[in-house]
């Protein structure tokens, strides 16, 4: 299970319909499934393993069923391009020999209900059922478990309600990540607005994506950008979540748009644009998701 987007609520997806059908499945994800109890487990079936491509160990991987979400360049400093990574992808896949290969982009996404909102998760849903039809279960069967899979952690995951303001947090860290989180957070919106904290993770990533990462999060009400979360790297001279602002305010001119170096000041900020019915994005694969208890008390006041 690797991909560029998805593979995390893909693979758990996955586990959850082999745990519930009694498949007995053992698991490795990269982040906590509160359905599963975590996100590793031991089992006597499949074994559900998540492969990150941003240090290549995905390719390391010899899957009986190998499942490709989709492919693009989110790790400027391990690929030089996106013809690099694409013909990573396409080798490992042709080494499988006779193993199955789901390939996402070829799928049309899943026309079935599910409790995850959003097209991408039909998406991680079409992948989803394709690799578990391959494992021996019938999509009937899927398709009826998968209706009560409710996420992954940080995957627009609901933290809490204050002064009539939802908070959701989001791990998304590349542009079409926070699009598609913009697009599920807008269908739920309804009336309200939707103010968007963002967190940009890796100097690498911001200083090729910046303007990217604008022309995402443009499809906020308002937006409060913070200082980059470094993660691995050390800093690049004159990149800092700054750039961000900058190529947002160039974007679309006039909407509110803060600066906050600090959670505690994006905090602030955010809290001064929110009001009743409205609903706030705590979105990056940092620590943005401490911001959570420190804006439901603001809201609160």
């Amino acid at each position: 299970m690797t991909g560029t987007h998805g593979k995390t609520t893909t693979a758990a997806m996955i586990a959850f319909c082999l745990q519930e059908l009694g498949r007995e499945p053992a698991y490795l994800i990269g982040a906590e499934v509160p359905q599963l109890g975590g996100n590793a487990g031991t089992g006597e079936g499949w074994l559900v393993v998540e492969g990150d491509e941003s240090d290549r160990t995905a390719f390391a991987l010899e899957p009986e069923i190998a499942v490709v979400t989709n492919i693009e360049l989110d790790h400027h400093t391990t690929f030089s391009s996106l013809a690099e990574l694409e013909d990573c992808f396409r080798r490992w896949a042709t080494e499988r020999g006779e193993a199955s290969v789901v390939w996402g982009p070829d799928l049309a996404p899943a026309e079935v209900h599910l409790a995850v909102p959003g097209e991408h998760n039909r998406r991680n849903a079409a992948c989803a059922l394709a690799a578990l039809e391959l494992a021996g279960v019938s999509v009937a069967d899927s398709t009826r478990v998968l209706a009560n899979f409710t996420g992954a952690g940080r995957r627009f995951e609901l933290r809490g309600e204050s002064g009539g303001v939802r908070l959701f947090d989001d791990y998304g860290h590349h542009p079409t990540e926070v699009a598609a989180t913009l697009a599920t957070a807008r269908a739920l919106a309804g009336a309200g607005r939707i103010i968007v904290v963002f967190q940009p993770h890796l100097y690498s990533r911001t200083a090729y994506l910046a303007r990217e990462f604008a022309t995402a999060l443009a499809g906020a009400d308002a937006a409060v950008v913070t200082e980059i979360y470094p993660a691995r790297e050390e800093p690049w001279p004159g990149v800092s979540g700054k750039l961000v602002v900058d190529r947002l305010t160039e974007i679309r001119p006039g909407m509110p748009v803060g600066w906050a170096p600090t959670l505690d000041d994006a905090a602030l900020l955010a809290a001064e644009q929110a009001g009743t019915g409205d609903l706030v994005l705590a979105i990056g694969a940092g620590d943005v998701e401490t911001i959570g208890a420190a804006l439901l008390e603001r809201l609160g006041r």
